[in-house]
């Protein structure tokens, strides 16, 4: 499934902090979304044999010229799970684009949820392709009070 989108979400929230201790320094990463999350629980973070796979496509139009602090794509869903992209245009805390993979219910879910996820975050440049990045990774997101966003 692809959604393609013109207009980017902007909504209140608490300022997320995620430590920078893993990321080499000047690493911007630029990045589009390829969800593919897989349920496990909280003690058992074994993945599901055949999980559901999605592509989830945001459309940012003239981004450079966004000035906000951060943005919120529309809500998807992968499963039985509702996501969305969280970013920050002029960075969290950093001076280049944060992106995230968020949780979209997170206050309708009970506490110590989780779930495996692997996804990937990608940017396109559609001007400089040799400046398009895709990074991904398997994470646990956990639900502990405030939104965990990794």
């Amino acid at each position: 499934m692809t959604v393609m989108m013109s207009a980017p979400i902007d909504q209140e929230d608490e300022e997320v902090l995620v430590p920078h201790a893993d990321l080499p320094e000047n690493n911007h990463q630029p990045m589009e979304v390829v969800a593919q999350p897989e349920t496990a629980n909280a003690v058992e973070s074994q993945p599901v044999v055949d999980p559901p796979q999605t592509r989830f496509t945001w459309r940012i139009d003239n981004f450079t010229r966004l000035n906000t602090k951060k943005l919120y794509s529309e809500v998807f869903v992968v499963g039985t799970y509702k996501w969305r992209v969280l970013i920050f245009p002029k960075g969290n805390n950093v001076d280049y684009l944060s992106m995230y993979l968020d949780v979209a219910d997170s206050t309708s879910l009970p506490y110590g949820w989780s779930r495996y996820a692997q996804f990937s975050l990608a940017i396109v440049n559609q001007i400089h392709n040799k400046f398009s990045v895709r990074k991904g990774i398997p994470f646990i997101l956990s639900i502990a009070g405030i939104t965990l966003v990794t």
